[in-house]
């Protein structure tokens, strides 16, 4: 599932990370409003994105390249993605006439 979602998503991620950068790096102020050009409808938690910018940014610096970018938005796509799927893989083969009525 991962990679599929790092396949889709890499060209996009691009365009998006070229259209703000500046001599090769973001802002860690610009991440959010990126994060919702990828995605309109992902859901951020302000606190879990400052969480991701600090682990991603060692140096303290405030400047992402593409790489600490792509993690830190991998990790908010992917659990968009995980959170959309619920794991049961026959729900469309079940329907209500499978069920006795009571």
């Amino acid at each position: 599932m991962e990679f599929k979602v790092r396949k889709e998503s890499e060209t996009l991620m691009e365009k998006v990370f070229h259209a703000h950068e500046r001599r090769g790096c973001v802002r860690g102020y610009q991440i959010a409003s990126m994060l919702r050009s990828l995605h309109p409808e992902l859901q951020v938690d302000p606190e879990e994105l400052k969480m991701q910018i600090n682990a991603n940014d060692p140096e303290g610096a405030g400047n992402f390249d593409f790489e600490n970018f792509n993690r830190v938005a991998m990790h908010f796509l992917l659990k968009e993605r995980r959170r959309d799927s619920d794991g049961f893989i026959h729900k469309h083969n079940i329907g209500l006439n499978d069920f006795p009525s009571v």
